[in-house]
């Protein structure tokens, strides 16, 4: 059949939403405005869903939706919706510790819950049309999925779109066809059947759809998460009940499937940060001769290597984070085994080759990354060593001039000194030999008399300022050493 024969053709008795959408509450070392930063993406998308559903009374959704403050987000689970004011129609009627809200939208029933899940928000939403309205065309995934395909993600969202259709009803080779069939119509756009993952689950078609999904992206880096959307026809109505069984426990499965995804993508991102700042390490260590080491240098270097060591434990804590949501993986899978006698999908199986890949290959890189920590501390002990040779020289150079110039201050200090005390002694010396045959009444010396005890006095003066002046650079040196 063509895609529009199977579109109009074929119909499915209770087709059902299943809705698994999964946001990051906190994560490690993180502020209170990054904290409340998630949980405002969390509620506007809460906000987003709830847009187009109504209560029996006819009730928007909207009007009735509040949330607890994000305060009461102190313990791993429970509900975030404020549920005082929610009408009880609503309400589960028996069940009064139920945190669902029940809600229906003409013919379509919903049940929505928004909870923590440890370290997770969790919107789990599921929307059907029962039986009693008899078989529905595939278009209607269209209306149950009404503002679901378009909500933003993060950590990743799983949606399955299932319903009974019996296999007389089709032929293997149309499983595909089908199944693409109820993609486009709850996407809006046409799938291509090429690009689907065919398994078998409860001995009924499961069909996979796996989108890559960036979250974020820091230059040539980048963050995914998945969308994740199957389509599982049931082949009777036993096995949908089987199926409703499971459906809690792949809460578990899927929660720990996102997550692993999620961090193996960041630790890839951050093992490629570690790795250039490894290759600076390693290049600086090489070229340490060529490079000019100050006390600048030496004030970045313990910033750099903390800032590495930082890294490197974040990448070591996102190994932990991986082994234990691989722990939970295979006990959701253990429990799905023993509730149906039965393996889950082979996606999921071939999943765990993956998260082994991802563990070894995270190990490895440690184990790489890891002696770059002792070359910061070596390549601190050199820069340490060198500038402090360095301090020390450029202080041995200005000791010296400082010796040098106190020689010259003290020599010329004393000449001046000596000079003025013994010019005029020196000068009458003189004077009584030269001028002795001088009869004049005027007793002050003659000019030669003032010459040549000027220029005895500058020359004695000299001699004994140099005498001092290496005095006292003997002194200046040996008071530094």
């Amino acid at each position: 059949m063509s895609p529009t024969q199977i579109s109009t053709t074929t119909k499915l008795l209770s087709p059902t939403l299943h809705l698994y959408h999964y946001v990051l509450r906190n994560s490690m070392n993180e502020r209170h405005e990054i904290l409340e930063k998630r949980r405002g993406f969390f509620v506007n998308n809460l906000q987003k869903l709830a847009s187009h559903l109504t209560s029996s009374s006819g009730k928007n959704f909207s009007s009735f939706l509040k949330f607890l403050p994000i305060e009461q987000d102190l313990t791993a689970s429970g509900t975030v919706l404020d549920l005082a004011n929610v009408p009880s129609e609503c309400r589960s009627s028996t069940n009064p510790n139920d945190d669902r809200l029940y809600l229906d939208t003409g013919i379509i029933r919903s049940r929505f819950a928004a909870r923590r899940l440890n370290d997770t928000y969790l919107l789990r939403f599921t929307s059907y049309i029962p039986s009693i309205h008899q078989e529905q065309p595939l278009p209607v995934f269209a209306n149950l999925g009404e503002g679901i395909a378009s909500l933003p993600i993060e950590l990743g969202q799983t949606v399955i779109l299932a319903g009974i259709l019996p296999e007389s009803q089709y032929s293997k080779q149309e499983i595909l066809p089908i199944a693409a069939n109820c993609f486009s119509h709850y996407y809006g756009t046409k799938i291509n059947p090429d690009k689907l993952i065919l398994n078998e689950f409860l001995g009924s078609p499961f069909c996979i759809y796996v989108q890559p999904v960036i979250v974020e992206q820091f230059n040539e880096y980048t963050v995914n998460s998945i969308h994740l959307t199957c389509v599982f026809l049931y082949k009777d109505e036993m096995t949908q009940t089987q199926a409703d069984e499971v459906y809690r426990i792949l809460t578990y499965l899927l929660f720990s499937y996102h997550k692993i995804f999620f961090f193996s993508s960041q630790s890839i991102a951050l093992k490629k940060k570690v790795a250039k700042n490894y290759e600076y390490i390693e290049r600086l260590t090489e070229e340490y001769a060529q490079h000019k080491w100050d006390s600048q240098s030496l004030k970045k270097l313990p910033q750099e290597s903390l800032e590495y060591y930082k890294k490197l434990s974040f990448l070591e804590d996102q190994k932990r984070l991986v082994e234990v949501n691989y722990k939970n993986y295979k006990e959701s899978i253990a429990q799905i085994r023993e509730i149906t006698g039965q393996d889950v999908p082979l996606f999921f199986y071939e999943f765990e080759k993956d998260i082994k890949f991802y563990l070894e290959q995270l190990q490895s890189n440690i184990a790489f990354l890891s002696p770059g920590i002792q070359l910061f501390d070596k390549l601190m002990q050199s820069v340490q060593t060198q500038v402090s040779i360095d301090e020390e020289n450029r202080q041995n150079i200005q000791d010296e001039k400082q010796a040098q110039l106190g020689q010259i201050f003290a020599g010329v200090g004393a000449a001046i000194g000596i000079a003025q005390i013994i010019t005029t002694p020196v000068t009458n010396s003189f004077s009584l030999y030269i001028d002795k045959n001088n009869n004049q009444a005027n007793s002050q010396p003659s000019i030669p008399s003032l010459w040549l005890g000027a220029i005895v006095s500058i020359t004695l003066s000299i001699l004994i300022g140099y005498f001092i002046s290496l005095k006292v650079y003997k002194w200046f040196t040996r008071s530094k050493s």
